[in-house]
């Protein structure tokens, strides 16, 4: 046996994956075991047993700009060498209903993914961003494209929320200005009440109580 059979053959080198198709409204994920070195065409061709559709009806998205992957490149290249990482599937022409088919929608698409306003990031402030901070923050969007919704930090009495990345797994932080203790939008109850003007000459007036004096949250 050659080493390239023996290494085949070798489950310890099998990726699990998952495939999401976009257009079920379930948000069902389908597991495949692949090979690292494994081509997207490969993928395709797994999921052509399963689901009984063509390579060429297939459309295979990755990444937080969501751009589809062309059958030639390999799941290393395109970033996806760990366990749990989900890609989805757009099954080209397909239409609502059918036997047996997945609930499908016209707004369930990659182009609503790719407007959907609150996981964009502007370039322009991202640019000037440390790699590493990108990297976060990319990881991030993938997370909020498969709808893990941020969660809200238990502890604290602003307004603190976890990221995740397509693994649920927790890579970061945001404090929206907004939800600071005594702001506008504060989460947990401290929000701004106004009290009564004191001082003389009668006229009453009411100032906003802050979080400290003369200093406007957020």
């Amino acid at each position: 046996m050659s080493h390239h059979d023996r290494l085949s053959n070798d489950a310890s080198f099998d990726l699990k994956i998952f495939i999401k198709d976009v257009h079920d409204t379930n948000g069902r994920k389908r597991p495949l075991t692949v090979r690292p070195w494994a081509t997207i065409k490969d993928v395709k061709d797994q999921l052509t047993k399963h689901l009984h559709v063509p390579a060429s009806s297939q459309g295979i998205y990755f990444g937080p700009l969501l751009k589809e992957l062309p059958n030639h490149r390999t799941l290393q290249d395109a970033g996806i060498f760990r366990n749990g990482e989900t890609l989805l599937l757009e099954i080209k022409g397909a239409t609502s209903g059918g036997k047996g088919g997945s609930l499908l929608q016209k707004s369930n698409s990659i182009s609503s993914l790719r407007n959907q306003s609150d996981i964009c990031v502007s370039s322009s402030t991202l640019d000037l961003c440390p790699k590493a901070l990108q990297r976060l923050v990319q990881q991030s969007r993938r997370g909020l494209t498969l709808g893990f919704k941020p969660a809200l930090a238990p502890d604290g009495s602003g307004g603190s929320y976890f990221l995740s990345d397509a693994r649920k797994k927790r890579v970061g932080v945001f404090k929206p200005a907004d939800e600071e203790p005594f702001a506008e939008n504060n989460p947990r109850g401290y929000v701004p009440h106004d009290t009564p003007t004191s001082g003389g000459g009668g006229g009453g007036g009411n100032n906003t109580e802050w979080l400290r004096q003369g200093i406007r949250p957020g």
